[in-house]
């Protein structure tokens, strides 16, 4: 028998938890409550999850691993920061008990009550939701977290259509044994055969579970059923799933093609990183009678016929515009300063600019020409100002934004910007030679 509590969710809630005043219960989560709170310091709502089971982790195994996977969470999605992943912002103890701080989103649902069949997505819902999840799956993976739960009820989906993944738990680095004893591998639904097998997980794992998610967003049913876990199990291990087309006409082939890949019983035969999921899913996207509004077409016509981006396909285009943001300035506006530190690179859409150093103007840049190579290189201070001389529209591209892009699109940028940054350099070079000559 064990000394482990635990504590009742249906009691009144605390006035306060840590700097936190609790202003609510707002629900249940898989390892105790979930509060919304104010952060006085702040001056804004966060969300507070407090573990429900209380002891002595010296003596309870039980109270020991409840600990250990609240702190695993906060450390692991704490070093996360990417537009759809929870962001963890605190964590600490209130007598004995341990809670996560992480960003409150109201009205946020998760997404297991869209895998019913009576009430599904649209499938262009579905393949923003795979391309939003798959991209940040990738960024995880990049930086060495492996989730290793991936289901539904930890996938949210805010009141304006944005994704976020959480409860980073039982999270696994792939350079760190600090997680490799929890002792816990996932949901049995959505488990991967290696975790099944109770083998080492990698980043294929987390894709599989993202299959699992997929498949059932766009069927209302689940991948497998069993009666029992050894009976789930044997099907993860050993069944062919039915065709995602057979309980739903209407999802092409190219996307039931894309879902039965991640769902693939070998690692190996699966896509290698998220980023390759997030790339097919992209393409699919353009072949759609309603594409996601990533980007609209007005925007993408007008890149394409920039210079900078000759060289590009449509689908790397796209890519680049769900990757960048848009800033648009009046005449006469610095957009950059000279001595800011900025790690941008500026590609002119419409309009132009000039250049300026101590007042004194040094070029003048058309639709298609960049300016910030070395800040975005090395994030350094600016050497120059730039005005703009009449209303511009600028691509601003970070070299943390281009990351999230697929690798075949981010060669293709790093190549483009090579090109630039040397074509600048001799046009420099010359300048000199021909200053020292005269």
């Amino acid at each position: 028998m064990t000394s482990s509590t635990e504590v009742s969710i249906h009691g009144a809630a605390p006035q306060q938890i840590g700097k936190y005043q609790i202003i609510e219960r707002a629900g249940q989560g898989s390892m105790g409550v979930v509060y919304r709170a104010l952060d006085p310091y702040q001056d804004r709502e966060v969300a507070i999850k407090m573990c429900t089971i209380v002891g002595d982790a010296r003596t309870d195994p039980t109270v020991a691993l409840f600990r250990r996977m609240f702190f695993n969470e906060a450390q692991t999605a704490g070093s996360l920061q990417h537009e759809n992943i929870l962001e963890v912002l605190d964590a600490g103890e209130e007598e004995g008990q341990p809670y996560i701080v992480m960003e409150y989103i109201a009205n946020a649902e998760t997404l297991e009550q869209y895998c019913h069949v009576d009430n599904m997505l649209p499938v262009e819902s579905v393949i923003e939701i795979g391309y939003r999840c798959a991209k940040a799956l990738d960024y995880a993976h990049r930086r060495g977290v492996v989730h290793r739960d991936i289901k539904p009820t930890n996938i949210l989906l805010t009141a304006s259509g944005q994704i976020k993944i959480g409860d980073f738990g039982i999270a696994q680095r792939l350079q760190s044994e600090a997680t490799h004893v929890l002792g816990v591998v996932g949901s049995p639904r959505y488990m991967s055969p290696e975790q099944a097998r109770e083998e080492a997980v990698s980043s294929q794992s987390d894709l599989y579970s993202l299959g699992v998610v997929l498949y059932e967003l766009l069927t209302g049913k689940p991948l497998f059923t069993a009666q029992h876990l050894a009976g789930l199990v044997q099907c993860i291990l050993n069944d062919t799933p039915n065709p995602v087309q057979a309980f739903r006409p209407e999802v092409g082939k190219q996307f039931n093609t894309i879902v039965m890949r991640c769902l693939a019983k070998d690692p190996h035969h699966r896509y290698q990183s998220g980023m390759q999921v997030a790339a097919e899913l992209s393409l699919f996207l353009e072949e759609v009678d309603a594409p996601i509004a990533f980007a609209d077409n007005e925007k993408f016509d007008m890149v394409r016929g920039l210079s900078f981006f000759n060289e590009f396909s449509d689908p790397e285009i796209w890519e680049v515009l769900r990757t960048c943001q848009w800033e648009n300035h009046t005449a006469g506006e610095s957009v950059v300063k000279e001595g800011d530190i900025d790690n941008a690179l500026y590609i002119i859409a419409t309009g132009s600019v000039s250049v300026t150093k101590d007042h004194v103007r040094l070029t003048r840049l058309a639709p298609g020409e960049c300016f910030g190579e070395m800040g975005y290189l090395i994030n350094t201070h600016r050497t120059a100002s730039v005005v703009a001389n009449q209303d511009v529209s600028l691509i601003k591209i970070s070299a943390l934004l281009i990351e999230r892009a697929s690798i075949p699109c981010q060669l293709r940028f790093n190549q483009e910007f090579l090109r630039v940054l040397a074509t600048r350099l001799a046009r420099t070079s010359e300048s000199l030679t021909r200053h020292v000559l005269s």
